[in-house]
This record gives C-alpha cells, sequence and structure tokens, in this order.
C-alpha cells in the first residue's frame, strides 16, 4: 500500500513499522492533499516526529482555538496533528 500514490512505495516500506500502522490508520481521503488527518498527538509524539523527518511531512495541528482571531490552531491548545507535504 503507497497511501493512495501520496507516498512513494518505496519510502513507504523502508518506514518503521509504528510509522507505517499510523499512516494506514489514519490515512487522508484521495481526493485530499493530506497524507493523513486527524492524528492524536497524545501517545503518537515520537512516531509523528518520525514521519516528520523521514517523509519531509509539515504537521497542522487541529483542536480548539483561544482566540477567533486565529485561523489554525495553537501547537499549546492541539489534540491532533495533520500531515501534509512541505
Amino acid at each position: 500500500m503507497a497511501l493512495q500514490g501520496k507516498v512513494d512505495t518505496f519510502k513507504y516500506w523502508f518506514l518503521p513499522r509504528k510509522c507505517r500502522k499510523l499512516l494506514d490508520q489514519y490515512q487522508a481521503p484521495s481526493d485530499e492533499k493530506a497524507v493523513a488527518k486527524q492524528i492524536p498527538i497524545r501517545g503518537n509524539t515520537e512516531t509523528i516526529d518520525q514521519l516528520v523527518q523521514l517523509l519531509k511531512l509539515k504537521r497542522r495541528f487541529r483542536g480548539p482555538r483561544r482566540q477567533i482571531a486565529f485561523n489554525d490552531c495553537i501547537k499549546a491548545d492541539a489534540k491532533r496533528v495533520s500531515l501534509y507535504y512541505r
């Protein structure tokens, strides 16, 4: 499985097992640009860091917003994360 063409098959199979499992469990629909969506931060921090480093991904934090002026959730308030290519 190469995540619907979003991740190179060669890179995918050489990822650590925990990373592959996380990508499979939280993969984004094929019509979206995200690689993985709504990954809980609690308990997955190390795996998310590995994915960001190995696949050159960008994190977008998801969760409640303290101020309406911000368009994005800040890291301190985040409960989940979505991963995109840079």
